[in-house]
């Protein structure tokens, strides 16, 4: 095998890895402050996620995922996106900043929201 073809290999399951377990090599860096982590949503309404990411990251933009799947892209690194209309039950949101390639630079910060239909 080619060096850099096992280069390649070996950094894309690093930035796998990272992205699976949830690790972040700078914790605190990146934050939603809204909704908080357990909260409870309505089912089918629209909410919005406050996010900040701190100054020191390297990140150009920012991707927003809900249940692993990206769901929107922001430009500013303080911000807020749309959340919503989601169908009931528990939901993982996370903010996950990202160079000009939109390779996750290794922090990110995520949260547990229950939408229920009351």
């Amino acid at each position: 095998m080619a060096p850099l073809l096992r280069i390649t290999i070996f950094i894309t399951l690093c930035v796998s890895s990272l992205w699976i377990s949830g690790a972040s090599s700078e914790e605190g860096l990146v934050t939603i402050s809204a909704p908080s982590d357990g909260e409870k949503l309505t089912a089918g309404k629209t909410y919005k996620v406050d996010y900040e990411v701190k100054d020191g990251l390297k990140a150009h933009h920012v991707h927003l995922f809900v249940d692993g799947k990206e769901a929107a892209t922001g430009h500013k690194l303080k911000g807020s996106f749309p959340l919503g209309p989601l169908t009931s039950g528990e939901r993982k949101v996370c903010v996950v900043p990202v160079n000009k390639n939109h390779t996750p630079i290794g922090a990110q910060s995520c949260i547990s929201v229950l939408e229920s239909d009351s």
